[in-house]
């Protein structure tokens, strides 16, 4: 028996009938109490023909009819069902058991407007029907209206915990919403021994920013039908979560069954990375890169660890190895690029960069990261020339503002008309991508100059907030407060400036420049991080 044939048969106690014990000795009082038994009991050819000599003898009977369109659909006949409910229904109207059940075929059918219209009208008469308010959610659910699916789950809670797609459903809901706590407590009232809808709740979680419960879910679905997804899925969630020391433990008892592929050594190195273990993770990713020589995505984080670490002329050894098995990556071209204006080569980066550029034209890293050679090699007007023709056809937030810093470090007075190019540029940018810092800060600078505090103050206020780390963002910001009047804000940003890394403080606009481009290339080279997913 199916779910919808379920729930159809539980429609009999709308009708006040209660079937008799399956295999009982009396079939029951009445023809009606016998074809009752035979549908408990699944013998459902049997029900339907005691149910039509009923019928044919008192065809007005609505709950002989109702019965029988209930056989007829547990006997995989729902259309014949069908017309048992819709006679049931013009004979009276008001008959909500023979409705619902209507509903309930029109459901499984896949006619979810039509489903949902006769649920809507059985609601009118019995508005606490928990069967027809998980139809309904379930229905909205489908048509990604989460508020509204959620308030008809509210109402069918015992229902919607006898079945676990329900059940998922319903937490999904409560994620859409925001209300995480109660999502978790949901999806804990699936089985213990279920594991295939306890790695989907940790696929719902993962997917709805809420990566530690997520991993506790996985790692209850080490039963999944695929052990290493569910182990490999809870490293992921726990990385995310920065638990690295939980995930470690699980990556390396998943490692040391020998034979692990090398997504899981790049995953394990995020996890040593994370915990500080340095050489570990290095060893992870060549170990990475060994198992899959071809793919970018290994020699790009090992050399973005080396660069985090300071460790150059490694990573230009690697980037290198990564060359001769990937000669026309882009990326890897970018990287070394990279390395090489790390080790002020800067004539040498120049050329990485144009063959990034001439590898993947329609890309924005190797623009940024050429425009910043450019400019620091005191070719601002070459960065304009080419920058502003690529701006013609560009959407992206990278190639505006590099062109916008290239722009006024020309020579363009930030106070001249001509400038407002380079307005248009920053604010294009921040349309583009309202999280990226620099080109707010840059905004803000620019704002400040052209004598527009209030409006510059509002740039770096958001500029800081993303960024609270950028030492030219909150030096800029103590100027703007300070123009504006507010000296104990001033003070404020000034003392902020003054607690970070001598190094940074102060109007730095190169090192500002480099720090923008290095995220640029992070966030640009990096590779598609594994995440929670079936």
């Amino acid at each position: 028996m199916t779910l919808a044939h379920a729930l159809l048969a539980a429609a009999l106690s709308v009708s006040a009938v209660a079937p008799p014990p399956a295999g009982a000795a009396d079939c029951g009082s009445t023809p009606y109490d016998c074809a009752v038994a035979h549908v408990g009991r699944k013998e459902y050819e049997t029900a339907i023909g005691v149910l039509e000599q009923v019928l044919g003898e008192a065809p007005r009977d609505l709950k002989a009819r109702n019965l029988l369109g209930i056989a007829l659909t547990s006997a995989g006949r729902a259309e014949a069902g069908n017309e048992q409910f819709r006679r049931a229904l013009a004979i009276d109207p008001s008959f909500q058991p023979a409705r619902k059940n209507l509903a309930i075929n029109e459901f499984a059918r896949g006619r979810l407007e039509e489903a949902r219209g006769l649920f809507e009208q059985v609601l009118k008469h019995a508005p606490d029907d928990e069967v027809t308010h998980v139809h309904l959610a379930e229905i909205h659910f489908q048509r990604k209206d989460l508020a509204t699916a959620l308030r008809h789950y509210e109402r069918s809670a015992t229902r919607v915990a006898q079945d676990a797609g329900w059940t998922l459903h319903y937490a999904t809901a409560l994620l859409g919403q925001g209300e995480r706590a109660k999502a978790v407590a949901v999806l804990d009232r699936l089985p213990e021994h279920d594991a295939g809808d306890r790695f989907e709740a940790g696929v719902a979680l993962g997917r709805a920013g809420a990566p530690a419960e997520a991993a506790r879910f996985f790692a209850s679905a080490r039963g999944y039908k695929d052990p290493y997804a569910a182990a490999f899925n809870q490293v992921v969630m726990l990385v995310e979560a920065a638990d690295y020391p939980a995930a470690i433990r699980v990556a390396e008892e998943v490692l040391a069954r020998g034979q692990a592929p090398a997504e899981l050594y790049n995953l394990a190195s995020r996890a040593y990375g994370g915990a500080g273990r340095i050489q570990e993770a290095y060893d992870a990713l060549r170990q990475a890169t060994r198992l899959e020589p071809k793919a970018p995505e290994h020699y790009i984080d090992l050399t973005t660890l080396c660069v985090e670490h300071h460790n150059f002329e490694l990573g230009l050894e690697i980037v290198d190895i990564g060359l001769r098995q990937l000669p026309d990556s882009w990326m890897l071209h970018v990287q070394r690029g990279v390395l090489l204006a790390m080790t002020a080569r800067m004539g040498e980066a120049e050329q990485e960069f144009e063959a990034a550029r001439r590898l993947g034209p329609d890309q924005a890293v190797p623009y940024a990261a050429l425009g910043m050679a450019w400019m620091q090699s005191g070719q601002a007007d070459k960065a304009v020339a080419v920058l502003r023709a690529e701006l013609r056809h560009r959407q992206d937030h990278v190639v505006p503002y590099i062109f916008a810093v290239a722009l006024l470090r020309s020579g363009v007075d930030p106070t001249a008309p001509a400038a407002a190019e380079a307005l248009h540029a920053l604010r294009a940018s921040v349309r583009a991508n309202p999280e990226f810092a620099p080109a707010r800060a840059e905004l803000g600078r620019l704002l400040l100059k052209r004598g527009e505090a209030e409006a510059a103050v509002e740039e770096l206020e958001k500029a800081v907030a993303l960024d609270p780390a950028s030492s030219p963002a909150l030096y800029t910001l103590a100027q703007a407060y300070q123009k504006k009047g507010d000296r104990l804000r001033a003070q404020e940003m000034a003392l902020r400036v003054s607690r970070l890394n001598a190094q940074e403080r102060g109007d730095d606009p190169d090192g500002e420049l480099r720090r923008a481009v290095a995220r640029i290339v992070r966030e640009g080279t990096a590779p598609r991080r594994p995440s929670a997913e079936p």
